[in-house]
């Protein structure tokens, strides 16, 4: 046996704005995927897909296995919300509500959750959701 380890673990993550506000308008929301896309690159994450609507974001994320879960969503959540609340002008903070969703993705799964997450605008807009997906626990996480 060879000491390398072949790893393949994907994670569909969701978390939303605290009280689900509204507050990732486009603007927003193109400069909080830049920079989380970004972000996961430097700390060597995989961001396969980003995607969401005004008051949440979708993931489909690769996580080396020696950092947690929630280890890897509060750092994301409590980097993207600083970045963001630097980068604003006037009164306008963004608080990320306590908790997220989390799935594991088989790889048979993989597009579908894909298309799943560059598609919610569409999802939302029709009601074509898919109620797993969307779920978040409240009360895994600190707030970010």
């Amino acid at each position: 046996m060879s000491g390398k380890t072949h790893k393949s673990i994907f994670y569909h993550i969701v978390f939303a704005t605290k009280g689900r506000q509204s507050f990732l308008n486009d603007r927003i929301q193109k400069k909080i995927y830049h920079f989380i896309w970004n972000k996961c690159k430097k700390i060597r994450f995989y961001l396969h897909r980003i995607g969401g609507i005004e008051e949440h974001i979708h993931m489909l994320i690769y996580i080396p296995p020696k950092i947690s879960v929630s280890k890897a969503v509060g750092l994301l959540k409590g980097s993207s919300s600083y970045f963001i609340n630097q980068e604003l002008e006037g009164d306008d903070i963004l608080y990320w509500q306590k908790g997220y969703g989390v799935i594991t993705v088989c790889k048979e799964n993989f597009r579908r959750i894909y298309n799943y997450i560059k598609n919610q605008e569409e999802h939302h807009r029709t009601g074509n959701i898919i109620k797993e997906y969307e779920e978040i626990n409240v009360e895994d996480d600190e707030e970010k």
